[in-house]
């Protein structure tokens, strides 16, 4: 027999975030049943934070499928305030969609772009929270220049102002590369090491770059190991120079505005991109100064 529960027995304030709550709220979307209404998302956000043990489950250790979720009245209004900002990136609208003349609150629907950016989870830039923990994970001495920049990346390009999102991406990406192009420079013998760095010293990014892929071209790729070798100059100069090309048309008022699709196709790509960048930063970092050939 189904123990009843106290319908105003409050779970705890959830010990989370905006971002994580967020994260929770587009999670919670990908389980709504049909003709969801904003009451039932609540209860089911807040069954995913007692499911992750965000706060003590009210229903007890073992809850059955008539446990009932209801959030402290601080986090509906923070779940309310986060649904309308979903509303306006498109990611959720009023009402059942679909052609059913319901186009009104309390009910709403995930829209197609909605649901093609929630099947990526927490490798999707409208879960800023979610993609940070995520490159974090993968990348544990990621430089705090470039999770800043990516964070500003994220928020700029969640709400829609697609040349600061590029602008920030294109500085998390040269970040990435000056320290690739230090940690090789640091490898080298001495007197290598000075005639590259003269080379470089006071140039622009690109040609920071070229320098560093004549190298790559001449007696870097030899010793790479092979699992880093793969693919090596196509992620770099591949993703790089489509990253350096969309910064400098945003940073220039040349008028010309990024597509939404080309932002998000250049920041899902960013965490491979970076995971090669310091996977290399770490061989080299073996070959102690000096010490590569």
């Amino acid at each position: 027999m189904s123990r009843l529960v106290d319908p105003y027995m409050r779970m705890k304030q959830l010990p989370v975030s905006y971002e994580q709550l967020r994260s929770l709220m587009l999670e919670a979307f990908g389980k709504l049943q049909p003709d969801p209404q904003i009451g039932v998302l609540h209860g089911l956000v807040g069954q995913l934070a007692c499911e992750k043990n965000l706060v003590p489950d009210p229903n007890g250790a073992e809850p059955d499928r008539h446990a009932m979720y209801f959030m402290d009245n601080r986090d509906v209004a923070r779940v309310d305030d986060i649904f309308w900002d979903l509303l306006i990136e498109g990611i959720i609208r009023p009402g059942l969609g679909q052609g059913t003349g319901n186009h009104e609150l309390p009910s709403f629907h995930v829209t197609e772009y909605g649901k093609d950016q929630i099947k990526h989870g927490t490798g999707s830039p409208h879960d800023p929270d979610g993609y940070l923990s995520r490159l974090q994970a993968s990348v544990p001495a990621l430089d705090a220049v470039i999770t800043t920049c990516m964070n500003e990346c994220l928020r700029t390009f969640r709400i829609g102002c697609l040349l600061s999102s590029a602008v920030m991406l294109g500085c998390a990406s040269e970040k990435a590369l000056l320290l690739l192009i230090d940690a090789y420079a640091t490898a080298l013998p001495a007197v290598k090491e000075w005639q590259f760095r003269k080379k470089i010293e006071g140039k622009f990014i690109k040609t920071q770059y070229e320098e560093f892929n004549n190298m790559l071209d001449g007696h870097l790729t030899a010793q790479i190991p092979s699992n880093l070798n793969d693919g090596l100059a196509a992620i770099l100069l591949g993703v790089f120079e489509m990253i350096r090309a969309e910064r400098n048309d945003a940073g220039h008022p040349t008028g010309k505005i990024p597509s939404r699709e080309l932002a998000f196709a250049n920041i899902s790509v960013f965490p491979s991109y970076i995971k090669r960048i310091y996977d290399l930063i770490s061989w080299l970092q073996t070959k102690n100064p000096g010490g590569l050939a």
